[in-house]
């Protein structure tokens, strides 16, 4: 009987083990049963995730994967947090999916935002995933459909082809690989420039399809023009020729004048300038001559060519006075038309501009022909004032 003692121990001692595994089991399951349910949103949840897998945050377990069904732009993987562990996670935290290994399983790793959200993790809540590890299994797929549609013999000719092209060329490979590293980082900085200018040849772009039709229309015409000079090949010929010999017939003539003609044109630049300054004056002033003319013309006899006037002595102004009256070159005030070139009857008498020229028939007041006794006299004999 007293083996027996030894087996009855081992036995008592394996249930004790199994119902310490079991106790610790449910606890934890009814830990998860009871916490904080979260869904992550991803657009892939990858081969070898599936309930079960481990949930961690800053390489700790905080939960576990649940479930994994369809949503509405991917895929939603259903998670179970320990409501503790949720407490401390802020309600904006991401997401990955990794694996251990290449080959190994995957599980969540709840990532810490830029600015975490005072708002702790609720129930509820859905988590964007940004990054989900690429499986090998992937590569190989993506790989076997790219050797599916190339033709084997013709992919090993081109890579025979670029291999003989680059053969001996290794160095001159290298040089150019860090020229365009060079090309390359210091167009980096100038990206956004870049990206500015392409925008705005979009606009450029959308200005230039508007306007293809008139473009391919004037292009048309380029082609009527080519037809004709080709068509009068012979008369340009003729044309350049005279302008040639006029050229040279130009030239005799104008480059022994040379300095005398640049002397001209420096003693016109004053007067050109004046006239430059005063031409709104002018086309006003010669309309308003003009009209003058065809007023005068019925009481003067005119005929358009010539015209019949009887003169007669009327009222002046004050005769002209040495030295007072001198002329004065000080006008200023620049151009004016004033009425002109049409004269109202509503604006006559019209009004006299005072300038600095030495003469102002008005400046003793007078607004009118005014009455100066011996003033005929005086201009008759010749008789100083």
């Amino acid at each position: 009987m007293a083996r027996w003692v030894p087996k009855a121990a081992a036995a008592g001692f394996v249930c004790v083990l199994v119902a310490v595994l079991v106790l610790v089991y449910v606890s934890f399951r009814g830990g998860l049963a009871t916490g904080t349910v979260v869904a992550v949103e991803t657009h892939r949840a990858g081969l070898v995730l599936e309930p079960g897998s481990m949930v961690k945050a800053h390489g700790v377990q905080v939960g576990t994967v649940t479930g994994i069904r369809a949503g509405p732009d991917g895929v939603l993987i259903d998670l179970r947090l320990d409501p503790e562990e949720a407490q401390r996670l802020p309600s904006n935290v991401g997401a990955q999916i990794r694996a251990t290994t290449v080959f190994g399983a995957k599980f969540v790793t709840l990532t810490d935002p830029p600015s975490p959200d005072p708002t702790p993790l609720h129930d509820g809540a859905v988590v964007y995933a940004d990054r989900v590890t690429v499986e090998t299994q992937t590569v190989f797929e993506s790989l076997s459909n790219v050797l599916h549609a190339v033709d084997p013999a013709k992919l090993d000719e081109t890579l025979g082809s670029l291999a003989s092209g680059l053969r001996g060329r290794g160095d001159a490979l290298g040089s150019a690989l860090g020229d365009a590293d060079t090309a390359l980082s210091h167009l980096e900085p100038r990206l956004d420039a870049v990206h500015r200018d392409l925008v705005a040849t979009e606009g450029a772009a959308s200005v230039y399809t508007g306007a293809a039709d008139d473009l391919a229309a004037s292009l048309g015409n380029l082609t009527t023009t080519g037809a004709t000079l080709t068509a009068r090949a012979d008369d340009l010929d003729r044309v350049l020729l005279a302008v040639t010999g006029m050229s040279e017939t130009g030239s005799a003539v104008v480059e022994p004048n040379a300095d005398a003609i640049v002397d001209v044109l420096d003693l016109l630049r004053p007067t050109a300038s004046l006239l430059h300054e005063y031409a709104p004056v002018l086309p006003c002033f010669f309309q308003g001559a003009d009209r003058a003319r065809q007023l005068a013309e019925p009481a003067s006899g005119g005929n358009g060519s010539t015209m019949m006037l009887n003169s007669t002595l009327l009222l002046g102004v004050d005769p002209y006075e040495y030295p007072r009256n001198l002329p004065v070159v000080e006008a200023t005030g620049g151009p004016r038309c004033g009425a002109l070139p049409t004269v109202t009857e509503g604006e006559m008498p019209a009004p006299y501009l005072v300038a600095d020229t030495g003469a102002n028939p008005f400046e003793r007041g007078n607004t009118a022909p005014v009455l100066v006794p011996g003033s005929l006299v005086e201009l008759l004999t010749g008789a100083p004032r």
